[in-house]
């Protein structure tokens, strides 16, 4: 039953992530989009533009953290990666 919820938790989290991650590949080919047929001024293009891609990492962080193996982030009970002051 653990394993099953765990299991569940980690798809959502997995098809949460993707969503954020389309979103965001979609608002940067839209400012691109625009950039290639100057419907804007390009100043504020790029601002977009930066701001879509400055996002991506943080979408996409909750995807590749790494864990223990049975689920757990690192650094959720305190000792993993204490070493390093996590």
């Amino acid at each position: 039953m653990l394993k099953e919820c765990a299991e569940h938790d980690l798809y959502e989290e997995a098809r949460s992530t993707q969503a954020a991650l389309e979103l965001g590949l979609a608002q940067i080919r839209s400012s691109l989009r625009c950039l290639r047929m100057e419907q804007e001024s390009v100043p504020a293009l790029l601002g977009q533009l930066v701001a879509a891609v400055g996002k991506l990492p943080t979408a996409a962080a909750p995807a590749v953290a790494p864990t223990q193996g049975d689920g757990r982030r690192e650094g959720e009970d305190g000792e993993v990666g204490a070493a390093y002051g996590a």
